[in-house]
């Protein structure tokens, strides 16, 4: 249940590459330790730094989503506020469930994730790739 970092999750811009890439290895953390059958406040620790982080990180695209002149920002700020929510049931549950239901918890935030990165996050870069291309000057010789 591991998320490999892999091309597919790779979106062609440093800075959201290097947050995402971050968000993998926490989630990998959670992954392991509920897999270990690590004791309830390590596994606790793991999830409250995985919400710390996601914000942190939805943040930061809202950031850029603004200072780019996103189109798509009013909805892709709704999708975060959204997954936020459902992140935070999804943690609180951690706190509170038999081990037996954590592996589904741990499988619907690496189901939001991937989903999220892929679709939303990746439409987002194309248009800063797009954007950026068009900023560009064009050569000497046009």
């Amino acid at each position: 249940m591991l998320i490999d970092w892999n091309d597919t999750l790779v979106l062609g811009d440093a800075r959201i590459d290097e947050e995402h890439r971050e968000l993998v290895m926490v989630i990998n953390r959670l992954f392991r330790a509920l897999e270990q059958g690590a004791d309830r406040d390590e596994v606790c620790d793991v999830a409250f730094t995985l919400g710390e982080q996601v914000t942190q990180h939805f943040n930061s695209e809202i950031e850029l989503m603004e200072a780019s002149g996103y189109p798509g920002a009013a909805a892709h700020q709704r999708e975060h506020k959204r997954l936020m929510e459902e992140l935070g049931a999804a943690l609180h549950r951690i706190g509170r469930e038999a081990d037996g239901e954590l592996l589904k918890v741990a499988s619907f935030i690496e189901g939001w994730f991937v989903i999220h990165v892929t679709t939303a996050d990746a439409q987002f870069v194309r248009f800063l790739n797009d954007t950026a291309l068009q900023e560009e000057p064009l050569p000497a010789s046009w």
